[in-house]
């Protein structure tokens, strides 16, 4: 019984130290949005936090191989882990494009887009914290907020697509532009989602 709580609280704390990582990369990539350097600058830096973080998630994986005993249900954990990474992917993934697709600039709809982000990962965070703690019912405000924040991001993106339409410059950049706002709004899309996944855990634990 001791075995398989020590294997209990691992795959939480795995968990939120992967949503601590997270959160990291939403935060670098803030920095990248606001800061008077070449966003693509910082893409080393956010390659080395996507490379933790799969780390942390190849250990969740290899732990549910290994025990039969996990403080939820192991499709869950494997769900949660698999759409934190999504998330942690979808950052990396939109400060590559600022590198290939050549972008030297942000604007503010991508420096709004980081904001949401920021918030939402942090969000993700604390309910994970509250998780570990058998809190259920205390987890629901925080995924109403990143539904919340979600919302906001569907707004960011109609709003941006509207401005380029609206005053077209060259085509080949406004579609890189275009591209960058869709690529956000859907890395937001897997911090829902994580939300969604916590949502049932209060359903049936709570």
């Amino acid at each position: 019984m001791l075995f398989a709580k020590k294997n209990d609280t691992d795959f939480l704390l795995l968990l939120i130290k992967a949503s601590e990582n997270t959160l990291n990369a939403a935060q670098m990539f803030r920095n990248a949005m606001m800061s008077d350097q070449p966003p693509a600058s910082f893409s080393p830096q956010l390659k080395d936090i996507e490379h933790k973080g799969d780390q942390i998630t190849h250990q969740i994986f290899k732990g549910l191989n290994k025990v039969f005993i996990t403080p939820i249900d192991r499709e869950d954990i494997l769900e949660l882990a698999s759409k934190v990474d999504d998330v942690l992917d979808g950052i990396e993934a939109t400060i590559a494009r600022f590198d290939y697709l050549n972008i030297t600039f942000s604007d503010n709809y991508m420096k709004e887009f980081s904001g949401v982000l920021v918030a939402s990962c942090q969000h993700m965070l604390d309910a994970f914290k509250l998780l570990a703690k058998k809190k259920y019912m205390q987890m629901t405000e925080h995924t109403v907020q990143i539904n919340s924040l979600e919302n906001e991001a569907d707004r960011l993106m109609r709003e941006g697509i509207r401005e380029i339409f609206l005053n077209p410059k060259d085509p080949y950049h406004d579609f890189k532009i275009k591209e960058l706002y869709e690529r956000l709004e859907q890395t937001t899309d897997a911090c829902e989602d994580v939300a969604n996944i916590l949502e049932s855990v209060v359903l049936r634990y709570s």
